[in-house]
C-alpha cells in the first residue's frame, strides 16, 4: 500500500491489524523487510498487530531529491498512520529512524503512545556515520538524506515515554546508556553487539515488548 506524502511522493507500508499496532521505522540505508521482517520482529509482535513503513528514499518508497529532514520524513510517517487507519500507535525504532519517531511525536501529540528507541543516542548525526552505514549496508543514491539529516540529534526532553536501546560495541549510539540517564529514561543494554547485528537480539525484542505492555 502506498500513502501519498505532502509533496506527492509515494510512501510504501503495510499494516498488520490487531489491538494496538506497533509503528516501526527503520534506519538510514535500509528498509522495513530488512530491518523489521528480516530480523523477527514481525513474528515477535505478531500478536500486537503493526505498521511497517519505507521512509522516502528507501525500499519501495519513492525517491524525490527533497524532504529528508527530520520533520520532513515524520510528515511522511504520519500520512502513513493517516491512510492506515491508526489514531494512535506505539512505536519501535532504529537509528536514523528514532529521529524521524521522536519528531512525528512532536508532531503530532496523541499519536504515538509510547516508543522504544533503538541504536541511537544523543549526539548529533555525523555524516561519516552516515557513510559507514551506507557503506556496510550497501546503501544506493541517499546522498539527499545524507544532507537532510547530517547534524540533526534528539533534541528536547522525550515527547512520549521512551526506552533506550543499544549493544556495547554500537559506537554510533555509544553514549545512549548516559544520553538516557540524563533523560531520566530507561536503556536497556544488548550486550556486545554492534550497530549492525542488534537488531536480532531476543533481549532487544523482549524488552521492548514489555516496555510497550499496556499497564495492567
Amino acid at each position: 500500500m502506498f500513502a501519498t506524502a505532502a509533496d506527492g511522493t509515494k510512501i510504501w507500508f503495510d499494516h498488520a491489524p490487531g489491538p494496538r499496532p506497533v509503528l516501526l521505522i527503520h534506519g538510514f540505508a535500509s528498509d522495513s523487510a530488512r530491518t523489521w521482517e528480516q530480523t523477527g520482529w514481525l513474528r515477535a509482535l505478531a500478536g500486537a498487530g503493526h505498521v511497517v513503513v519505507d521512509l522516502r528514499g528507501h525500499g519501495q518508497s519513492g525517491k524525490p531529491a527533497s524532504g529528508y529532514s527530520p520533520g520532513g520524513l515524520a510528515r511522511d510517517v504520519l500520512a502513513v498512520l493517516d491512510g492506515a487507519g491508526l489514531s494512535t500507535v506505539d512505536a519501535v525504532t532504529y537509528s536514523m529512524g528514532g529521529l524521524v519517531g521522536w519528531e512525528l511525536a512532536r508532531l503530532a501529540p496523541g499519536r504515538i503512545g509510547r516508543m522504544v528507541l533503538g541504536g541511537i543516542g544523543g549526539r548529533p548525526v555525523a555524516r561519516e556515520s552516515m557513510e559507514r552505514v551506507r557503506e556496510a549496508l550497501s546503501g544506493g543514491d541517499l546522498d539527499a538524506c545524507v544532507d537532510g539529516m547530517a547534524g540533526h540529534r534528539l533534541d528536547g526532553p522525550p515527547p512520549v515515554p521512551v526506552l533506550f536501546a543499544a549493544g556495547e560495541q554500537d559506537e554510533i549510539a555509544a553514549d545512549a546508556p548516559e544520553f538516557a540517564a540524563s533523560l531520566g529514561a530507561p536503556f536497556v543494554s544488548l550486550g556486545r553487539r554492534t550497530h549492525f547485528n542488534a537488531l536480532s537480539s531476543r533481549r532487544f525484542k523482549d524488552a521492548a515488548l514489555a516496555f510497550l505492555a499496556p499497564a495492567g
